[in-house]
């Protein structure tokens, strides 16, 4: 049996969050659902609450590697704002932001 998932926002806690978890869509690590985003902790997961995220915003972050000849490379990011913190989704390849993204407008958090 799977361990309970935690909640990330005290308060926020979905009543149901291991049978949300099963129901939930994988794309990359993570896993999203229609109610919350999941993210791996080890040999547990904790997640956020589509209720607790106020705002969210398509980034990037740079990946340095090399030393005889530098290489940048651009990955996709998603920035959300949950009260006054900032919880970072790092993804590898753009059609998985897009993905997400498509996910977080069906849930109305977009």
């Amino acid at each position: 049996m799977m361990a309970k998932p935690l909640c990330m926002v005290p308060g926020k806690e979905l009543p149901d969050a291991a049978e949300d978890f099963r129901s939930a869509k994988r794309i990359e690590q993570y896993r999203i659902s229609g109610k919350a985003l999941y993210f791996p902790e080890g040999l547990r997961w904790k997640y956020l609450p589509f209720s607790a995220i106020d705002r969210a915003e398509e980034s990037f972050r740079v990946i340095s590697a090399g030393h005889c000849v530098p290489v940048r490379e651009k990955r996709p990011e998603l920035d959300l704002t949950v009260g006054s913190e900032t919880v970072h989704l790092q993804l590898e390849k753009a059609a998985s932001m897009q993905a997400v993204v498509e996910l977080l407008k069906t849930a109305s958090v977009l």
